[in-house]
């Protein structure tokens, strides 16, 4: 927001449009006098963590149902499926994953929601919302494939990290899918995140998330497949962070990196520039 703005109703900033972009026409020139106010927004209980690769304190109490109805799917077929919060919280967040599937239109049904509670991707939607009523949405797929509801659909920190704020604290967020054989629960499972920042220059960190608390193993390997540096240890369940700094490696280009439990293994590639 500009500097020199100032919120006619500052106890309630949304009530009306503000300004929050700025033209700079010529970049390449000094641009000194262009004064602005970085206000962090979407943070539903003042604790915000910039990303989901920042270590937190994972005291969970429980876990935040969305309720959805499992079915059965056919390669073309056009359907809806309503998520529904089995709860009301102070507020959530969480990423919703989908294989085999695009999603044509997401609907919200709460009220007050609104389309700028979610995001778009190729192959996930984001959603976060803050109320006084369980969240409730629709989201409108076409299935690319034919399988199962609950084999295609899951909650993931990939992008927004899953957790949800209940009177007692900090919950973990899981799609329960119900059928008429009964209820089946999918929470955040094993995942190995993106480097952030990548590219790199000094320091990198390497995150991913442990159904359980596990024994893992990080080895980072050069473009030849030798294994420039590697750490074993036991992690805790929920999001786990390495810092990589550039000294440990020594090497530069393009690596990949493997995390590995006794059940689970996952790569990805980063690059360290000179």
């Amino acid at each position: 927001i500009e500097k020199s703005f100032a919120f006619p109703n500052p106890g309630n900033p949304f009530a009306m449009p503000f300004p929050e972009v700025t033209t700079v026409l010529d970049a390449m020139n000094d641009n000194m006098n262009v004064d602005f106010v970085a206000i962090k927004i979407g943070d539903v209980n003042n604790s915000v963590i910039a990303n989901a690769l920042m270590s937190a304190d994972d005291r969970n109490v429980g876990t935040m149902m969305f309720d959805v109805n499992d079915q059965s799917v056919k390669a073309g077929e056009v359907f809806t499926a309503r998520f529904k919060a089995s709860e009301v919280v102070a507020g959530y967040q969480f990423t919703l994953k989908f294989a085999g599937l695009e999603v044509l239109d997401i609907t919200p049904i709460t009220e007050g929601m609104t389309a700028g509670n979610f995001g778009k991707f190729a192959d996930a939607v984001t959603t976060s919302f803050d109320g006084k009523t369980a969240g409730e949405f629709e989201v409108k797929f076409r299935a690319n494939i034919g399988g199962q509801l609950s084999r295609m659909l899951s909650v993931s920190s990939s992008i927004t990290r899953a957790e949800a704020y209940g009177q007692s604290g900090r919950q973990d967020v899981a799609l329960r899918f119900n059928s008429a054989n009964g209820s089946t629960i999918s929470g955040v499972g094993f995942e190995l995140y993106q480097t952030v920042p990548n590219p790199f220059v000094s320091k990198t960190q390497i995150g991913f998330n442990l159904p359980v608390a596990a024994d893992a193993t990080l080895r980072i390997f050069d473009e030849t497949g030798r294994v420039v540096f590697q750490q074993s240890g036991a992690f805790a369940k929920g999001t786990n962070v390495i810092t990589i700094d550039r000294a440990v490696l020594n090497t530069v280009g393009v690596l990949y990196y493997t995390v590995e439990t006794g059940t689970d293994s996952a790569s990805r590639k980063m690059i360290q520039t000179k």
